[in-house]
């Protein structure tokens, strides 16, 4: 039986030999295993970015696949290198955060801490720990290991507040945590936000902007409209018709977002 699907996602951008040598990590230990890019181009130590990015991902992908995650600002210090259980699938990462996207719609499985040099490579640079350390974990699950010989199993992992939104008597406070290809700005709103009233009857406000009701899809509205809306990952995002949110707005990720109920 072949090894079964491997998804990467890391900040390395489509520059230098990073990626394709944690590649031939994985098919030197796991031949025959299917290898996914998700993502390489997550910006320079983000970790919410690559968090949101994972949060969309897994409901798409089968049981067993292994999703190795490289977003490490805090390689080589003391942070604790993790996998965790969720949804049937393994997520091989950081402990930095980066699993919070999916810890919260998927409850921990399980979660084990990577320790054992045993199933590491020989020599271990301090700035690669993705291709030392990760990749030989994530071929070791996908083979079928036992994830008690990564290491020890652990209680806790850490999580971003951002996904999140606090919640006001008439809506709730959020912020961008997303900013698209498209310059779409995806807030930490949620479809269970916007119960008990229709859809225009919500207003978002944000970087000083005021947009009138929850529209269906962008073409709703005039080319060049300012508009809010559900995506398809089911949270709200601010968008300009054919145009970018992010560059109209001067807003990103960070960026707060009110939404309340219309008077």
């Amino acid at each position: 039986m072949k090894p079964g699907i491997i998804t990467l996602t890391t900040d390395f951008g489509q520059i230098g030999p990073y990626v394709a040598a944690m590649k031939g990590i994985l098919l030197g230990l796991a031949p025959g295993a299917a290898l996914v890019d998700v993502c390489h181009s997550i910006a320079p130590q983000n970790v919410l970015e690559g968090s949101f990015v994972l949060a969309g991902i897994v409901d798409a992908f089968p049981a067993g696949t292994v999703h190795l995650v490289v977003v490490d600002p805090g390689v080589g210090t003391d942070r604790k290198l993790i996998a965790v259980k969720a949804a049937d699938q393994w997520f091989v990462l950081p402990d930095n955060g980066v699993i919070t996207g999916v810890s919260r719609g998927h409850p921990s499985q399980g979660v084990w801490e990577i320790t054992n040099p045993n199933l590491a490579r020989r020599e271990i640079s301090p700035t690669f720990h993705g291709r030392d350390i990760l990749a030989p974990a994530a071929a070791h699950l996908i083979k079928g290991g036992d994830p008690a010989e990564l290491g020890a199993a652990v209680s806790r992992f850490i999580t971003l507040r951002n996904f999140e939104p606090t919640l006001t008597e008439n809506g709730c406070i959020g912020e961008v945590i997303f900013k698209d290809t498209f310059g779409n700005l995806i807030t930490n709103i949620k479809e269970e936000h916007l119960t008990g009233r229709p859809a225009k009857d919500w207003v978002a406000e944000i970087a000083g902007q005021r947009v009138e009701g929850i529209v269906r899809t962008y073409g709703d509205r005039p080319t060049g409209s300012l508009v809010a809306l559900l995506g398809s990952g089911g949270w709200v995002e601010v968008a300009v018709v054919n145009g970018d949110a992010g560059r109209v707005l001067s807003a990103g990720p960070g960026t707060t977002v009110w939404l309340r109920a219309a008077y």
